[in-house]
């Protein structure tokens, strides 16, 4: 009777012992499959919103230093206006014409802050390691005194521009023409004064000190993104691809040949 009882016995606790190392794999695989997914709405919805801006702010920064610097210390394309307050009397088509190098430049740093602070306000919810939840906090930082330096954009400014410029309702950044819309007014562009006069100044030559350390702080955070995405250098790919346009734009102005339509799109690409 031993020798059929034993054998099943063994046989039984075999399978349960299989069933539950099934069980156990199965819910540790669908963990792993939650978490992924988790991590690349993190990185959709937070980290890369931040790193794209990131990278568009030091285009513009750098570009708009060299031809100050270019220039013997006056942009004029940006110096467009004495003071911010004369912003708001101005028509719809100044935004998109004279205007438009200053302004867009207001609008790419307002996007900026605009994720600064969801990144920021959401860290605890990101289920980020403690050492990268850490370093973010510190670079995110970093960023925030570079605007802050020389009399530029207080902290709690930054965090209100950003958050006035994120439309609740729909879960979207605000388009240029709607940004353009709160400059005309005078009640709501008085909050985007001293972003627009550090932009002035920049354009001017003035306080570029300010505009090195911010640099500087947005090249590291964009380096940290980049290593948390697993994503190439994206400050540098950026600097190649425009070097890359702007060349193609050069060889287009010495050969008359050259298709229009190409010029233009090289020209638009350089701006």
């Amino acid at each position: 009777m031993m020798h059929v009882i034993v054998p099943a016995t063994v046989g039984a606790l075999a399978s349960l012992a299989v069933a539950m190392l099934s069980a156990y794999l199965a819910a540790r695989q669908q963990r792993r499959s939650a978490l992924d997914v988790e991590h690349r709405l993190l990185r959709e919805s937070y980290l890369n919103p931040l790193r794209f801006h990131l990278v568009e702010n030091h285009f513009r920064l750098v570009d708009t230093v060299e031809r100050v610097e270019a220039a013997g210390g006056r942009f004029a394309e940006v110096d467009v206006v004495s003071a911010p307050e004369e912003i708001s009397s101005k028509s719809a088509s100044w935004f998109t014409g004279e205007g438009a190098r200053l302004t867009s430049a207001v609008y790419l740093s307002a996007c900026l802050f605009v994720h600064t602070a969801r990144v920021r306000d959401n860290v605890p919810y990101l289920r980020l390691t403690a050492s990268v939840d850490t370093r973010l906090a510190e670079l995110l930082l970093q960023v925030q005194i570079g605007f802050l330096k020389d009399r530029g954009i207080p902290y709690v400014l930054q965090n209100s521009i950003g958050h006035d410029l994120w439309h609740r309702e729909d879960q979207r950044l605000r388009s240029y023409r709607e940004f353009c819309d709160l400059l005309a007014d005078p009640s709501t562009r008085v909050w985007f004064d001293p972003l627009i006069r550090v932009h002035l100044e920049t354009g001017r030559g003035e306080k570029l000190y300010r505009i090195r350390v911010l640099l500087d702080a947005i090249e590291q955070l964009a380096r940290f993104l980049d290593d948390c995405v697993s994503g190439g250098r994206s400050v540098t790919s950026r600097s190649n691809t425009e070097r890359v346009a702007r060349a193609s734009y050069q060889r287009s102005l010495a050969d008359p040949g050259v298709n229009l339509h190409t010029q233009q799109a090289d020209r638009d690409t350089a701006r």
